[in-house]
């Protein structure tokens, strides 16, 4: 059961940074694909 929190936890936290990026992304288009949660145009 604490490895289920511990997963949680750190999907709280990357879901926490990726709302961080979306906000500071100046580019509409890479806004749009950060708070879609895709990887970023040109990524392989």
């Amino acid at each position: 059961m604490k490895d289920m929190q511990a997963h949680l936890e750190k999907l709280r936290v990357e879901a926490e940074e990726c709302e961080l990026i979306s906000k500071l992304a100046t580019n509409p288009t890479e806004r749009t694909v950060c708070q879609a949660g895709g990887p970023p145009p040109g990524a392989s």
